[in-house]
């Protein structure tokens, strides 16, 4: 059996559509919400790791924050297979050698990404070459030397990126209806202060969530199989 460890940042940003996906094909799931409970020292005994969203930011000073990139180091060390969505893209980054930094532009709700050819070879493979996305972020970050772009936007050149085995994505895929409803009611001053209406915000993810479950589950397909063949390798 396939075992991953889930890294939340609030409990509202978890797995979303991504954990059935993962329950239905077999795999074992420890969650962890970071800001509370103890993380593990390493990865072993762990076939891959997702570090999830939430509202601090990459370069805050917090303990739980770099036990997490502490994390995500092993991961790179050993080659394990890595997701990380919107603030953990940012903390890969930022273990990476990377900046991380406000954006000149706070995304709320969707936006076009374009994907690069080395995306649609890899991660995003069985998607088209621009794509309709969830977002909720207000940092960025440039990439390191070695990373490897898979996507970018109008509003910011760097939206998803590889390092070897690990996979870091600014946008969300994993969010439904439910979903941004609880962001909703916890950030709701946040979401108010940038003039977004609320009504506007569910309308759209109730007639996009099926569109969005779907580039979910390719995403999914495709990190699975990194999963599989690092397993295979016998690491």
């Amino acid at each position: 059996m396939h075992r991953i460890l889930a890294v939340q940042n609030a409990a509202c940003e978890h797995l979303g559509t991504l954990r059935h996906m993962f329950e239905h094909d077999g795999f074992s799931i420890d969650t962890v919400n970071a800001v509370k409970e103890h993380l593990p020292d390493s990865l072993e005994g762990y076939d891959a790791l997702i570090v999830l969203g939430g509202p601090a930011s990459a370069y805050d000073d917090l303990a739980y924050l770099k036990r997490e990139e502490l994390l995500i180091q092993d991961a790179l060390k050993h080659d394990i297979p890595m997701l990380g969505i919107c603030l953990g893209s940012q903390l890969l980054a930022k273990v990476s050698g990377a900046r991380v930094y406000k954006g000149h532009v706070k995304e709320i709700g969707w936006y076009t990404v374009s994907i690069t050819e080395h995306g649609l070879r890899s991660v995003f493979r069985g998607l088209d070459d621009s794509i309709l996305v969830f977002h909720w972020h207000n940092d960025t970050y440039d990439l390191a030397d070695y990373a490897v772009r898979l996507a970018y936007s109008s509003n910011y050149p760097n939206q998803a990126f590889m390092l070897g085995n690990a996979i870091g994505i600014q946008f969300h895929v994993e969010v439904d209806e439910d979903m941004v409803q609880e962001w909703v009611e916890e950030y709701r001053q946040e979401v108010q202060d940038a003039g977004i209406r609320i009504d506007a915000l569910m309308h759209d993810i109730r007639h996009r969530a099926r569109m969005l479950e779907h580039t979910a589950n390719i995403l999914y397909r495709n990190f699975r199989s990194m999963i599989s063949l690092y397993k295979n390798a016998g690491k």
